[in-house]
């Protein structure tokens, strides 16, 4: 109740109160939420990932030349018919040929309904699987498979960690700065942006992979939008 003797008392609860209501609200709203999967995760129950408050997702679509996500065609589906932002994303083998990689990833993603303007395609550069692949080779291949990837699709990111990617690819010899930033870096605070992106920064960052997300068993990786 309103304690008339404490008008002053009263008028700083209250702005105390709305001030704190105002910070929670722009931190609760500042940024999306968003999770990757792959088949490790098994089944999703999209729907349930969709109540949670997740705002976009990103799926493993291919690895290389050779393998295509069990789980794939399933957990595009269910982002979409959920609702939520989908994305694919293809795991790059620096010692295969651009050529097979990118006929690889166009057919899989033929088989759902990939919205080549607006559905996020994502490079995967990682070390696992590339540590016998020097960081020419590496960067030759990634802007090779981008090049020839961008005719068609237009929303193109490349996930990275920071220092893998400014130890181990020759990032300097082309320009990749002209596609969006998915970073990987597991900390508190703001994350690490290597040089190639110092100017716009990061779309996405994910940061941490020990999240738990109704509809996904287990761990499952978060991110959260710029």
């Amino acid at each position: 109740c309103f304690n008339s003797t404490h008008p002053t008392m009263f008028t700083k609860e209250v702005v105390l109160l709305l001030l704190c209501t105002l910070t929670v609200a722009t931190m609760t709203s500042a940024f999306d939420r968003g999770i990757d999967v792959s088949h490790h995760n098994g089944v999703v129950n999209w729907e349930k990932v969709k109540a949670a408050g997740i705002k976009f997702a990103v799926a493993k679509a291919t690895e290389g030349n050779h393998m295509e996500d069990s789980q794939f065609k399933a957990n595009f589906d269910g982002m979409k018919r959920n609702g939520i932002q989908a994305g694919a994303y293809h795991y790059l083998r620096g010692g295969q040929t651009a050529e097979s990689q990118v006929a690889k990833i166009r057919a899989v993603l033929q088989k759902v309904k990939f919205d080549p303007n607006k559905d996020a395609l994502v490079m995967d550069v990682e070390e696992k699987g590339n540590e016998k692949v020097t960081a020419d080779q590496m960067a030759e291949t990634l802007n090779a498979v981008l090049t020839a990837l961008k005719t068609t699709y237009k929303n193109l990111y490349i996930y990275c960690g920071p220092y893998y990617w400014e130890d181990k690819v020759s990032w300097r010899k082309y320009d990749f700065s002209q596609y969006k930033l998915w970073i990987a870096h597991y900390t508190q605070q703001s994350p690490r942006i290597p040089s190639t992106w110092k100017g716009p920064g990061y779309t996405w960052w994910q940061h941490s992979d020990k999240g738990k997300v109704e509809g996904v068993k287990g761990n499952v990786d978060l991110n959260r939008s710029k």
